[in-house]
């Protein structure tokens, strides 16, 4: 299925569906264009790959409706070359519009205009890979005069833009990979020092903890990320219970290679059924391939060690120094994908009404 663009270009518009047996088919597409003409191609399948094409329409979405209204079909046409010259060969078979139906899509801002939460949750990096933070060379130096670092940027920026969107402004801050004191290595930890409450109050809130940690453990590894994925996938779930309407981001910042990348795929494939989003800042200069891996931007969805695919994309990755030019910032980088991830999750679910 292709439409017509602004310069006369086709282009695709939905994939092809491969069908064995093309005398009895349907298939299902959504379209919003009502007059832009539509080409519709139907092929015989080739194991070898090299389909042939049996014949083509082109109609706008008016049209179809109009052959739905009237029951009747449409002739299937081939293009021909004769000599220089192509003509349109009409054709036997024919395709007819048996269902049609219009529906309205609720938008992201629908949702949040409707009262829908976004909850934002914040995983900091503590592993030793970051250098200590009282040496101006550390990832997490905190400069004397006043100039954030690069997990302090990532939080303000990213915080700045969906604490508008959290009614209570009360974030679930966690640390990991460090070794809190007189404790071993923990890869979740609650940045507020708390034993039993993770949430802290506002941006503010989590630059202070953040402050307060970085002099309360010590930094230690390996960088892990299933724990601190899990954690957020269990308040997620959570608000499924008490039927809230929630949807919960979580920003994870980091500077190296993760060390359970199997376990981590394991938990994002768990929680890609979860109102969850994942967003990955990586920080420094570290080789970030496998951060591209959890991303899934190429089209192959995350696979479990038990072989279960994602229900759909919820990882953002953006590495700081692609965005350090100032062309485009940290936080557009990072929410590029997240209404449509939101959206995702509404729409599988069938969440059309307004909350």
């Amino acid at each position: 299925l292709q439409q017509v663009g602004s310069k006369a270009r086709w282009s695709l518009l939905h994939k092809p569906v491969i069908l064995l047996i093309v005398t009895s088919y349907g298939m299902h597409f959504y379209y919003t264009l009502q007059e832009s003409p539509l080409t519709i191609e139907c092929f015989n399948f080739n194991s070898n790959g090299k389909h042939d094409l049996i014949g083509k329409v082109v109609k706008s979405l008016l049209d179809l409706e109009k052959l739905h209204h009237v029951q009747v079909g449409e002739h299937f046409f081939l293009p021909t070359a004769v000599g220089h010259d192509y003509h349109n060969k009409v054709l036997k078979s024919q395709i007819f519009v048996e269902n049609f139906s219009e529906s309205t899509r609720r938008t992201f801002l629908d949702y949040i205009a409707g009262g829908c939460e976004m909850n934002f949750m914040v995983a900091i990096d503590f592993t030793a890979s970051n250098g200590n933070p009282r040496l101006p060379d550390s990832l997490h130096y905190v400069d004397p005069s006043g100039r954030p670092n690069a997990y302090q940027r990532a939080i303000m920026e990213v915080g700045e833009v969906l604490q508008f969107y959290d009614s209570d402004k009360q974030f679930p801050a966690w640390g990991f990979g460090a070794r809190p004191i007189d404790g071993p290595v923990s890869h979740c930890f609650n940045l507020n020092g708390s034993t039993y409450h993770s949430e802290v109050e506002g941006i503010q809130g989590i630059m202070s903890a953040y402050f307060s940690a970085l002099y309360n453990v010590s930094l230690a590894g390996p960088t892990l990320f299933g724990p601190v994925i899990n954690a957020a996938a269990l308040l997620a779930s959570q608000s499924l219970t008490h039927n809230q309407q929630k949807y919960f981001v979580l920003l994870i910042i980091t500077d190296g290679v993760i060390t359970d990348l199997q376990e981590t795929k394991d938990a994002i494939v768990k929680a890609s059924d979860l109102p969850l989003s994942i967003l990955i800042v990586g920080v420094g200069g570290a080789d970030f391939k496998e951060m591209e891996i959890l991303d899934a931007d190429k089209g192959e969805r995350l696979e479990s060690s038990t072989g279960r695919v994602a229900s759909r994309d919820i990882v953002q990755f953006v590495p700081m120094r692609d965005v350090q030019s100032g062309e485009i910032s940290i936080v557009q980088s990072l929410l590029a994908e997240l209404p449509a991830q939101f959206l995702g999750y509404m729409q599988t679910r069938e969440v059309t009404t307004i909350c």
